[in-house]
């Protein structure tokens, strides 16, 4: 058997993924909370649903100062709202012309 110590084995590597494991669960765990308080506010609240994304961001943009989220967070937040703002519009006019 090989000469081995407690400790002395170089595990940066396992420290790495581990690290982006983590940090990729706090993205997902983060937008799905977001998804989720989105379509509670529109759906179980009864909220507008311009409201609801005006509120969803600034919780998204809280929930990136309180993790100490890199700007990359943000772009997405901001990114994931406007696309939102923009699928609602074209959703309230399509029902209009119904």
């Amino acid at each position: 058997m090989a000469d081995y110590e407690h400790g002395t084995m170089n595990v940066s590597e396992q420290s790495r993924t581990f690290g982006s494991f983590i940090g990729l669960s706090i993205w997902a765990g983060g937008l799905t909370i977001l998804t989720v308080l989105l379509l509670t506010l529109i759906f179980a609240a009864h909220v507008g649903w311009m409201v609801a994304i005006i509120v969803t961001t600034i919780v998204g943009i809280l929930m990136g100062l309180a993790l100490g989220r890199s700007a990359g967070w943000y772009a997405t937040v901001i990114g994931f709202a406007a696309i939102s703002f923009f699928s609602a519009v074209i959703a309230s006019l399509i029902g209009s012309l119904l």
